[in-house]
Parts: C-alpha cells; sequence; structure tokens
C-alpha cells in the first residue's frame, strides 16, 4: 500500500511538471476568398508567463499571382523583464517549410511587420523564390519567461497587395 501511495504522489507530481511545459500553439489559421485582400484574427491570446511561449497565425492568401504582405500586431503587455520576438514568415506549399520574411526582436509594444524580400531585378520582375501563397506571423518569448511579464495580443491583421 505504501508502494501504490509513493507511485501516486510521484505521478501527481509529473503530472503538474507537466502542466507547467508551454509550446508553441497555433492561435488561428484562415483561408482569403480570391477577391478578398484583408484579414484581421481578433481575441486575447496570452504569450509568456505560466501560458504559451509561442503563437502563431497563419494565411493563406489564394491568390493566382505574386503578392507583398504587411501585417500588424496589437498587444498590451504585462510586467517588464523579457523580451518577445514577432516574425513574418512565408511559403508557397501547404506542406512546404517556413521562410523567414522579417524578424523583428525585443518587441514590447504593438508592431508592424513588412515582407520586404521582393526585390525586382533589372528586368522589372522579382525572383518566383519570393512568391509566397502561405503566410504567418509567429510571436514568441524568450524561452526564460518569468511568470509576472506576458503579452496579451488582442489583434493580427494582415493586409495583402496582389502584384
Amino acid at each position: 500500500m505504501k508502494r501504490l501511495f509513493i507511485l501516486l504522489a510521484l505521478m501527481m507530481i509529473g503530472f503538474g511538471l507537466n502542466a507547467q511545459i508551454t509550446s508553441s500553439h497555433e492561435a488561428d489559421s484562415r483561408n482569403l476568398s480570391r477577391s478578398a485582400t484583408y484579414y484581421e484574427f481578433t481575441g486575447s491570446w496570452v504569450v509568456g508567463g505560466v501560458t504559451q511561449d509561442t503563437l502563431y497565425w497563419e494565411l493563406f492568401t489564394n491568390k493566382d499571382g505574386p503578392t507583398i504582405v504587411n501585417a500588424r500586431v496589437e498587444l498590451t503587455r504585462k510586467g517588464t523583464t523579457d523580451t518577445y520576438d514577432c516574425d513574418l514568415q512565408g511559403k508557397v506549399f501547404e506542406n512546404g517549410t517556413y521562410a523567414a520574411l522579417t524578424e523583428s526582436a525585443a518587441n514590447t509594444a504593438s508592431l508592424e511587420l513588412t515582407d520586404t524580400t521582393r526585390v525586382v531585378s533589372s528586368e522589372g520582375n522579382a525572383p518566383a523564390s519570393t512568391y509566397y501563397r502561405y503566410y504567418r506571423v509567429v510571436f514568441n518569448d524568450d524561452n526564460a519567461c518569468a511568470a509576472t511579464d506576458s503579452v496579451i495580443i488582442t489583434k493580427v491583421a494582415f493586409k495583402v497587395y496582389p502584384q
């Protein structure tokens, strides 16, 4: 009986520690209609503290031609000790790998991210490797976030500019 009690106590401790582990989480994902060029994710998502350490919002542009995207993240901060990164990423295919388009470190207030990868060549064309169909905003803490420090994200907006 004593062994069973010890085993149950160790299992409860293990479950309690596991509940404190944070991870990456998709906040939301949407497909634009062919005619749409703007989308807002609204809600209340917390990054840092004892909640998620990484959140991301994904948008499939659903456009036939190349696009440029701007994103805006609106947030409020609780605490003053930790740093947060926010990145705009893009990929071509659903099962592809995201490429970093804009990386912004040490964010503590609302910010805007702009896709600056579409550099036009002397012929007036951007290289095909910079045409993306999927975009996402990734927001994460510094992986050593104090329990008293976090950000509350209330809006992530995407503006798509078809080229």
